[in-house]
């Protein structure tokens, strides 16, 4: 009798334990590589919001002189925060790195400058300057 309550203690622990996370911010499943960073310029050709578990995502369709490029910015709680507003045709200046993530190839946002507003997405590393926080 006595090791059912040791063993659910046990299971909540590592419940627990794995639901942790270090540091700031939480992205998706992705490597930035600081090495592969360059900046991108262009217009904005459509701005998305993508839904995960916990909470929604900004996404942005850029046109560069390249060709159309997808964004992955961050939390659109975050940028909200930032008081960062986008549109369909503002022109915007980018500094991140490309990544494969499980679903295709995408840029990844650093930095991004419009309207003569600059925020900073994640550090030079590409660790988010976002908290982590658990869903709410």
């Amino acid at each position: 009798m006595k090791r059912k309550p040791l063993l659910l203690l046990l299971a909540l622990v590592a419940t627990v334990a794995l639901a942790q996370t270090r540091g700031k911010g939480q992205g998706p499943m992705f490597r930035y590589d600081p090495s592969t960073e360059t900046t991108i310029t262009g217009t904005i050709e459509e701005v998305q919001t993508l839904d995960s578990m916990c909470q929604s995502g900004t996404h942005l369709t850029v046109k560069t002189d390249k060709g159309s490029t997808e964004v992955a910015l961050g939390p659109t709680k975050f940028l909200a925060d930032q008081k960062l507003e986008l549109k369909k045709g503002d022109q915007v200046q980018i500094v991140g790195a490309k990544t494969n993530t499980r679903r295709r190839e995408m840029f990844v946002a650093r930095q991004i400058t419009s309207d003569g507003k600059t925020v900073t997405l994640r550090d030079d590393k590409g660790v988010p300057s976002w908290p982590r926080g658990t869903c709410r």
